[in-house]
């Protein structure tokens, strides 16, 4: 199970990747074209990292009048993604609020 749990994280590990998650949660299933232009990257780039995603079972892909849509099958990696967010804001939060020499609201780490 850990193996299988490192591989997991392995995945989000890229920025890139994290990038096309990110987008699909909050602006929607896209083809490949539309997501090499909401991050302004390389198309050959997207589609590897789309290719391992949807491979790792990250995202599923359907036709759609001739084009392949990409999407998220569930909400799972959007919550994740937004609580470990959280986690990094509070973190900042915390430091910053140490530097500043105040007392800090809470551990954060």
């Amino acid at each position: 199970m850990l193996a299988e749990l490192a591989v997991f994280f392995k995945m989000l590990s890229e920025p890139v990747r994290l990038r096309l998650l990110s987008s699909i949660c909050t602006e929607g299933e896209a083809t490949v074209g539309e997501l090499v232009e909401r991050l302004q990257i390389q198309q050959s780039v997207a589609s590897k990292h789309l290719k391992l995603l949807f491979e790792s079972g990250f995202v599923g892909k359907k036709p759609d009048k001739g084009r392949t849509l990409y999407f998220l099958p569930d909400d799972t990696l959007c919550d994740l993604c937004g609580l470990a967010a959280e986690k990094i804001m509070s973190r900042a939060t915390y430091y910053r609020e140490l530097l500043d020499g105040a007392a800090p609201r809470s551990e954060g780490v």
